[in-house]
């Protein structure tokens, strides 16, 4: 399945991006990586972080950006794979910023939607989740 390394390769790359225009607080270039679309949806730690469509998600991404100083993102233990025009995403994204003064680090669990369009690659879905602090290992409750 040579295509889908490629795929693979190409995905990594949109993930690079992805924390560069985060580092670089790159709102275009964040925008440029989402569907221009009514049913994109993404979802963040935050109560209130389930956003749909372009123009919620730019919200949500002047937001963050606005509160943040150097954001740092970090992807590991990825996972991806492809079905035709469809590639999902799995694995550990940490986000390091300053906050107020106070660095905060927040190391969650990603998941990720992309579909082949004819810009390329662009994601669909995107969530970002933190485990519960109370639930030890083993525990399927807090």
């Amino acid at each position: 399945m040579e295509g889908d390394v490629e795929v693979k390769k190409e995905i990594h790359n949109i993930l690079d991006k992805y924390s560069e225009y985060y580092q670089n607080k790159d709102l275009d270039g964040l925008m440029s990586l989402f569907v221009s679309d009514p049913d994109l949806v993404a979802i963040g730690t935050g109560r209130d972080e389930w956003v749909y469509g372009s123009d919620q998600l730019k919200a949500a991404f002047k937001r963050d950006l606005s509160q943040g100083n150097e954001i740092h993102l970090v992807f590991d233990n990825l996972t991806i794979s492809v079905a035709g025009k469809v590639a999902w995403v799995s694995g550990v994204m940490t986000m390091d910023a300053m906050v107020d003064g106070e660095e905060i680090i927040l190391t969650g669990r990603v998941t990720m939607v992309l579909e082949e369009k004819d810009k390329g690659w662009l994601f669909t879905h995107s969530h970002y989740s933190v485990p519960a602090e109370k639930q030890d290992k083993g525990e399927s409750w807090p």
